[in-house]
């Protein structure tokens, strides 16, 4: 019976050191200069590395995204609760993994995307005349991705965005700015839910409007 067990734990243990061994003769050339800039050198720190680029691989691409959730319409003055059914869509690039001169973006831990996005709301007539919003415009942001276990992990997003919007109850368009925040789930790589909050302003700062969203995200 102990003999059993202590064959058990050998092969386990064996298991293990095969898996951090690396086999250099077949091991691919392009992560030859991330090891070197990571300055990795045990095998257990390059089979580390190596699978983090694997991963971040697999969150880099062209990406979709779809959205939905509410619009308050002016954050500072909204007394008549003024909320709309918001929703939006997004297209763009994003990579989680650095490049050689990025020392402090791990790989598979911190990402950056830009993109276009356009968001938009479901109009209501008032006394005062239609109220709606919409914006499209560019974004950038910088996501935090930190692994919870095998295909999932989880962080927190922050970006600002420029482009053109319309609110309130004024159809002539202006020059917005955003800022937004919020969390983010990948699954599996190619897959991620993110629950932002979006603040919008006009260029003179007089009207602050608000999007609280959910989201889903395809990376190809």
């Amino acid at each position: 019976m102990l003999r059993r067990v202590a064959l058990l734990v050998l092969l386990f243990l064996g298991s293990v050191v095969a898996k951090e061994t690396i086999d250099y003769g077949t091991l691919d050339p392009s992560y030859y200069p991330y090891i070197k800039f990571y300055q990795k050198t045990t095998d257990k720190e390059i089979a580390d590395l190596v699978q983090n680029l694997n991963e971040a691989d697999k969150k880099t691409g062209l990406f979709l995204g779809l959205s939905a959730g509410a619009f308050s319409n002016d954050v500072s003055s909204d007394l008549q609760n003024n909320y709309l059914f918001a929703y939006g869509a997004k297209f763009g690039y994003q990579s989680f993994i650095p490049s050689i001169f990025e020392k402090l973006f791990l790989p598979n831990y911190v990402g950056r995307r830009i993109y276009i996005q356009y968001l938009g709301t479901k109009g209501k007539e008032e006394a005062l005349g239609r109220l709606g919003f919409s914006f499209i415009g560019v974004n950038g942001d910088v996501m935090i991705d930190l692994p919870v276990f095998k295909n999932f992990s989880a962080g927190v997003i922050a970006g600002i965005g420029l482009g053109s919007m319309i609110h309130s109850y004024n159809a002539n368009s202006e020059f917005g700015v955003m800022a937004n925040a919020g969390f983010g789930v990948t699954i599996f790589g190619h897959n991620r839910l993110e629950f932002e909050l979006k603040l919008i302003t006009d260029k003179n700062i007089e009207w602050l409007g608000a999007l609280f969203m959910t989201g889903y995200q395809y990376v190809f």
